[in-house]
């Protein structure tokens, strides 16, 4: 075999091995391509595209198929896990803030959290600072996706306790209102189906039995009305002529020179509420202030939208302070000061506001001694 054959071998040899390596590269770069396309697209949440399963790459291209569709289902098996602790989170009434620890970005928060602070939404934790003073706190620390975050939980222990203790006096009342009544109403049937027919110190005596009945009867039947608070029929309604027509309507209560005050911001607020059972709250709340008032005082009625969107009504006066010993049992049905007094007003004015989804509370006295009784609705 010549020089010239060999050459001529090798050099075919040569190109062969070059079109095989340029064809190898070729494809592996196309191999590269699609996979650097695959995770782009992963990374940007695009799960639609899909390589074509025909032709010389169709070994690749189903294998990087069926890496897209494991892929995709595991992210759907996580978002599926997100959707269902986020279910877990929001059905429970404690309030959760995920925060971040560095910048103080809320993360996440639960329904209850947004119910608890009257947000729509939270973002930073420096607009629920102020608020969180009002309820139980608890904080733990932890690590999220490299970052230090801290989980707030939040309760609001005093309305919770407040709610319980309600719960329990309706039952309570129930029970002896209905025990009661069963026990009155035949006494007060056969005393008075006997009157006609008796004389003397036995007349006297079943007229005492029979008027004694009647009046316990109406007795328990004040009670019974804390049990039995409607249910509301809410409607928008505005605040100012609505706390002019109370001012009216309990102005024969209140002594000639002392004057009521009303002040309402903005003059056409507006409240979404059960009208009717609001003016039993106020009217109750205006006459305990009539009888604490004197010549030359005043009786104050105060509206407005607090930061929350909140319609506030501050129902104050500067007569006779209530004590402190006094302040914490007025809201227990039953309690009074009062000799001809029932105790069952502010218990029955909590009631409806609680019904209302609003709260009332008294007020801390200031430096200026006014009593506030505020309604938040």
């Amino acid at each position: 075999m010549n020089t010239s054959l060999l050459l001529l071998i090798a050099g075919c040899v040569i190109v062969i091995l070059l079109v095989a390596v340029i064809v190898l590269w070729s494809r592996n770069v196309k191999m590269v391509h699609k996979v650097e396309f695959l995770f782009q697209a992963i990374d940007s949440g695009d799960y639609t595209f899909r390589f074509s399963e025909s032709g010389d790459s169709r070994f690749v291209n189903t294998t990087l198929n069926r890496l897209k569709k494991i892929l995709q289902h595991a992210r759907d098996e996580q978002i599926e896990k997100e959707k269902y602790f986020e279910f877990i989170l929001n059905s429970v009434d404690t309030g959760v803030l995920v925060v971040d620890a560095a910048r103080g970005l809320v993360l996440r928060c639960n329904a209850a959290a947004l119910k608890l602070l009257n947000r729509d939404v939270i973002t930073h934790i420096n607009q629920v600072k102020d608020k969180l003073k009002n309820f139980s706190v608890h904080e733990t620390h932890t690590t999220l996706n490299g970052k230090y975050v801290n989980i707030i939980a939040i309760s609001d222990i005093y309305n919770e306790l407040s709610n319980q203790e309600i719960d329990a006096w309706v039952r309570l009342i129930r029970v002896l209102t209905h025990e009661i009544m069963n026990t009155l109403t035949p006494v007060i049937s056969w005393s008075e189906a006997l009157l006609p027919s008796a004389s003397g110190e036995q007349q006297k005596g079943l007229e005492t039995i029979f008027q004694a009945s009647k009046d316990l009867m109406k007795f328990v039947g004040n009670y019974r009305k804390f049990t039995h608070v409607p249910t509301p029929v809410p409607k928008l309604f505005y605040v100012k002529p609505f706390l002019e027509r109370m001012a009216l309507q309990t102005r024969h209560l209140i002594q000639p020179d002392v004057t009521i005050n009303i002040e309402v911001s903005p003059k056409d607020l507006l409240v979404y509420a059960d009208e009717s059972l609001i003016a039993r709250v106020v009217s109750n709340l205006l006459k305990n202030a009539a009888e604490a008032t004197t010549s030359g005082q005043h009786i104050s009625l105060h509206a407005f939208s607090d930061n929350d969107e909140s319609v506030i009504i501050d129902v104050s006066d500067d007569g006779e302070p209530i004590p402190s010993d006094v302040a914490q049992h007025i809201f227990i049905p039953f309690f009074t000061t009062k000799a001809q007094g029932s105790g069952i007003g502010l218990s029955i004015s909590r009631q409806i506001m609680r019904v209302s989804n609003g709260s009332l509370a008294l007020l801390p006295y200031g430096s200026d001694g006014v009593t506030t009784f505020r309604l938040k609705l």
